[in-house]
């Protein structure tokens, strides 16, 4: 650890730092909230039961995953809280920490966001699943890579994080902020790009996908796709599958727009131009509000990650029929045949009769069914 520090910061230069680290509070706060909410349905709801949090998919661990490295990078951002109270920001146990968390937690994220796009591509265009437990390997993957990016660096130069402007990050030299953080980032963003071009196509039947094979569309193209299409969705795991993979493509899309901006503002000054502190600052808060977004984007997706609770079944509707009509089916289920007769002394007749019901006879004979569905 080397022995620096930044200038004294400005009031302006406080005040921009404070919306820095409101937003990453707000992360921070509804990523914890939403990660004990899951932990408790996880542990306390009993098996089985409809709002338990289950990993059935792949992209339950993938969020999971997703949550957890918001929630360091969150916690990362907010102890800029110390420079802001100190006025400058130097070489200390709390920047090393700070930027490892940053870095553990922006790397996760984008590999995180990587795997969802790579998912959701593989489930939606090409109609392929794999077992669920593929996502540990791909998960243990991940987080290999992450200890590599962190601790060879680490070991070799004892700390490479300094104060870096405003909080502390990785020193330079450029090289190695391009290799071991914002290659990652960049690979992230330029590939949910190329995704989502990808299956815009495909949706707009521009592309014919036919096994591994990809292909212009023909005279039949459209007939061919369809066919196929309809046939790979017999299997009702794949169809819930897709819906998922459909919308999870909500998250790589907000990664994409929150990365963009602090890329364009780093990559702008490791080129040697001058990037206001504002404009870096603006751009900085925008990416500490990815969890928070993540969070709220999962009010959305919510139905399918983590299913509601089974509405009650209203009270069976009755039917009154003839012995000589045909029995409907109810609600979508075969009905469930009573005798019900009805006393015409306690009013059932004039009821009836009030109401316009007759047997197809035209008798006074009340011997009707009801049928409900049990």
């Amino acid at each position: 650890m080397s022995d620096l520090s930044s200038p004294p910061f400005t009031f302006g230069t406080r005040l921009w730092m404070v919306f820095m680290a409101e937003a990453a509070a707000m992360s921070a706060l509804a990523v914890s909230a939403l990660l004990t909410y899951i932990t408790y349905s996880a542990v306390t709801i009993q098996q089985n039961a409809s709002r338990r949090w289950s990993t059935d998919t792949h992209i339950h661990y993938y969020f999971l995953n997703l949550m957890i490295c918001d929630l360091l990078q969150a916690i990362g951002g907010l102890l800029s809280i110390k420079w802001i109270a100190e006025a400058c920001v130097y070489s200390s146990a709390v920047c090393t920490v700070q930027g490892l968390l940053k870095h553990v937690g922006e790397v996760g994220v984008a590999l995180s966001t990587t795997v969802i796009t790579l998912h959701t591509l593989q489930v939606l265009a090409f109609r392929q699943n794999s077992s669920p437990k593929f996502a540990r390997v791909i998960l243990a993957i991940i987080w290999v890579t992450i200890a590599l990016l962190v601790g060879i660096p680490n070991a070799v130069q004892r700390s490479i994080y300094d104060p870096a402007g405003a909080w502390c990050w990785i020193r330079e030299p450029i090289h190695e902020l391009i290799s071991l953080q914002y290659m990652w980032m960049w690979t992230a963003a330029l590939l949910n790009i190329v995704v989502y071009v990808f299956l815009a196509l495909v949706v707009g039947r521009v592309i014919i996908i036919e096994g591994h094979k990809i292909r212009l569309p023909r005279g039949d193209g459209r007939r061919q796709q369809t066919s196929t299409f309809s046939e790979n969705l017999d299997s009702e795991h794949r169809r819930d599958e897709g819906a998922i993979a459909l919308q999870m493509l909500f998250y790589p899309a907000v990664y994409t727009l929150t990365v963009l901006p602090i890329s364009a503002a780093r990559f702008s000054a490791f080129t040697d131009h001058s990037v206001p502190f504002s404009l870096t600052a603006i751009a900085e808060t925008l990416f500490a509000l990815s969890g928070l977004l993540d969070v709220a984007l999962y009010s959305l997706t919510r139905p399918k990650l983590m299913p509601q609770r089974e509405a009650r079944e209203q009270p069976p509707s009755v039917m009154l029929r003839s012995p000589s009509t045909r029995t409907y089916r109810t609600q979508g289920r075969p009905p469930y045949t009573h005798d019900l007769t009805l006393d015409a002394n306690a009013g059932g007749a004039d009821s009836l009769a009030d109401d316009g019901w007759q047997n197809p006879a035209g008798s006074p004979d009340l011997s009707w069914k009801c049928a409900y569905p049990p």
